[in-house]
């Protein structure tokens, strides 16, 4: 499970996924060699009903395909959100899983640092360098893309999908991701994780890999030219200064010298958020507009899972080239309606809820319940700006952030509760 929440952020986008099925799979087989059973939370039952909601859209839908393809997809990583809370049964492999997300940000935030600096240094060396690496799994994804649409899928069904065909955006990185956007709003999701192994894990050395990661993951989203995870990241660091004074001052005191080392091109894309003819921010706005006057008709029901419906609408009646409607509530109500979209944000909610109510009944779980909330306060900031869940690995990551959150809350609260078991009396 370490390994796969460490590997999964840096494998190609068409394999990542495949590994929650592995997972899963050793998962179950250790349950019937164990003779356990699977256990299902409240909150898991209520995306469980998301996904029942999503296999009703698909009868109505207008691209019968996608939506059978985006609601599967759905069902497969939604097994990480199940082996995840099931297999944390630890305090020490809990600190395990916390460490590898933490490296798996580190490791991917330095890799979209080396990148950009490939980008602006490395045609001093050789000019194929600036955007050899960039996204790094460019040529293994468009490989994979063409042996699944020419020879795995007959040419009936491949013809029915939308052709994936990869948009290259060299002049920001990437990492391992194929959008800069994908790559930020994951890194914005570990850097808790990054800030909580650095205070409160017992081995120093873990510590400082731990602070080494947290700045290249802050680095990652730097280099990423993304405007919304910056905010995104800003929004997370606040939600942190919760986890106590300490921590708090000590994040406070070490911000400026991490704004210090942000090149002055990161603040001039974040001060272009105030021109009035920003093509991102005109876009976006005519997209939200006409996605609007699309939702008055479906607002109950939706049209189904998938973008291909809403694609359809924007390039078709709209004459707006993008494939969704950039913001992750207003795509949610467009495929599954308000039902959806109410189901969807009933099962986050009760997830904070629950991390609440850790801080409240256990000190030591306190933190890591900070931590949690921040990383969901942090994907859905950087929702508001962009579907993020179009992209598989973070929605993989997602759903395995969900399971974390409620092994952690079952692992303090059992340490609370021994702690005030009453001895018995001795014979």
């Amino acid at each position: 499970m370490a390994a796969t929440f460490l590997s999964a952020p840096l494998s190609p986008e068409f394999i990542a996924p495949a590994l929650t099925l592995v997972t899963f799979c050793l998962f179950l087989k250790a349950l019937h060699t164990d003779n356990k059973k699977l256990i299902f939370e409240k909150e898991q039952i209520i995306f469980i009903a998301f996904i029942c909601w999503q296999i009703v859209g698909i009868f109505y839908s207008k691209s019968f395909v996608d939506s059978i393809v985006t609601t599967l997809t759905g069902i497969l990583l939604f097994f990480g959100y199940i082996f995840v809370s099931n297999l944390i049964n630890s305090r020490e492999r809990l600190d395990k899983i916390l460490f590898a997300a933490t490296l798996s940000g580190g490791i991917a935030g330095a890799m979209g640092i080396g990148q950009i600096l490939l980008f602006h240094f490395g045609g001093y060396i050789a000019k194929p360098l600036k955007t050899m690496f960039n996204p790094f799994w460019r040529n293994m994804n468009v490989y994979l893309v063409k042996m699944l649409y020419t020879v795995i899928l007959p040419k009936k069904v491949a013809g029915m999908l939308p052709h994936v065909v990869q948009i290259d955006i060299v002049t920001r990185a990437n990492s391992t991701f194929t959008n800069p956007v994908f790559f930020a709003c994951f890194l914005v999701m570990v850097l808790p994780f990054a800030a909580y192994c650095f205070f409160y894990l017992k081995d120093k050395r873990k510590k400082w890999i731990s602070l080494v990661c947290a700045v290249m993951i802050a680095g990652g989203v730097a280099s990423s030219y993304s405007r919304g995870p910056y905010l995104a990241a800003a929004v997370t660091v606040f939600v942190l200064l919760f986890m106590g004074r300490k921590q708090a001052i000590k994040m406070l005191a070490v911000s400026p010298l991490l704004l210090l080392l942000i090149p002055t091109g990161v603040f001039k894309r974040l001060l272009s958020l105030l021109g009035s003819g920003d093509i991102s921010i005109n876009t976006r706005s005519a997209i939200w507009a006409d996605c609007i006057e699309i939702l008055k008709k479906k607002w109950l029901f939706g049209m189904g899972p998938g973008v291909a419906n809403v694609r359809k609408l924007l390039v078709g009646t709209y004459g707006i080239n993008q494939p969704h409607a950039h913001n992750i509530i207003l795509q949610l109500m467009l495929e599954g309606g308000i039902i959806g979209t109410s189901i969807f944000v009933a099962a986050i909610v009760f997830i904070i809820v629950e991390m609440v109510k850790l801080g409240i009944r256990s000190k030591e779980g306190r933190s890591l319940g900070v931590a949690v909330i921040a990383s969901i306060t942090g994907f859905l900031t950087c929702g508001m700006t962009d579907y993020v869940i179009y992209g598989a690995k973070v929605l993989q990551y997602f759903m395995m952030i969900l399971g974390l959150a409620l092994a952690a809350r079952r692992i303090f609260l059992e340490v609370e509760a021994k702690k005030h078991e009453i001895p018995e009396p001795e014979k």
